[in-house]
């Protein structure tokens, strides 16, 4: 599992997380949600080593401050917000930069990982096109696809892997907003562990199994969709009169995903 216990996070002198425990366990898809500047992404940052925190962050048994940096590749995936790309590298060769050393050595194996990486993306026959000619949704799915070349197997000697995704749907359609959603759901349910920043509520509530809502860089609530989805916990983060599992009172039109979903 991955245990966050008293997590802060200081960046350019400012306390921008504080106080911030909370548990994801493998099978799981755990969703850190909240408004703009409430701490996700930091937060994020902190539980994949990316920068310095107080406190601790423990993934499968181990302080991940401890681990070297192949060592913490080879147990988590990490989808940024955002990736920029300099040089006019194809897809296939920037899917290819998640397949490890210790993985997939022979070329065949590698081409093979890479392909299955972008078919569940639905990126299949991308690999020879520019990665700077694709759209922003594309360009965020093939990113999608080398962290799965990376962390391929949701499970490995016996011990979870894990996928820290955030904001992975967000220029995403809602076609392939639920396509991608569905695969982490696949990585739990085949032993791995999933993290997500989000920020679609009705998203969140249709596939993660726990929430951790923050504000102001501070935990609000963890804890079960059921029990963090509510509207006190939702007024109190957001700031704003919202209501859960209301039907517009005049009838206005709305779309939801719950009916779209093949399990």
């Amino acid at each position: 599992m991955i245990q966050v216990s008293n997590l802060a996070v200081r960046l350019a002198g400012k306390t921008i997380v504080q106080d911030v425990s909370f548990t994801a366990e493998p099978g799981t898809l755990t969703a850190i949600c909240g408004p703009n500047g409430s701490g996700k992404t930091t937060t994020m940052k902190a539980i994949s080593g990316e920068v310095a925190y107080q406190g601790s962050v423990h993934m499968n048994g181990s302080e991940i401050r401890g681990l070297e940096p192949w060592q913490l590749a080879e147990m988590r995936g990490v989808l940024p917000q955002a990736s920029s790309i300099s040089f006019p590298f194809t897809v296939r060769e920037i899917v290819r930069m998640g397949l490890t050393s210790g993985r997939n050595r022979h070329p065949e194996q590698a081409d093979r990982t890479a392909a299955e990486a972008l078919a569940a993306v639905d990126l299949a026959g991308f690999e020879g096109r520019f990665y700077q000619e694709l759209s922003g949704g594309e360009q965020q799915r093939v990113q999608l696809a080398r962290v799965l070349c990376q962390i391929f197997e949701p499970v490995i000697d016996g011990k979870p892997c894990w996928l820290l995704l955030d904001e992975p749907v967000s220029s995403l359609d809602i076609s392939h907003q639920l396509t991608i959603m569905t695969l982490a759901r696949q990585f739990c349910r085949r032993g791995g562990g999933v993290i997500a920043v989000m920020h679609d509520l009705n998203l969140t509530a249709l596939f993660a199994d726990r929430m951790v809502l923050l504000k102001g860089g501070r935990l609000r609530t963890a804890g079960s969709v059921r029990e963090a989805l509510t509207d006190q916990h939702l007024q109190d983060v957001f700031g704003c009169n919202l209501r859960v599992n209301r039907v517009p009172a005049d009838g206005a039109p709305f779309v939801l995903a719950h009916s779209a979903l093949v399990d």
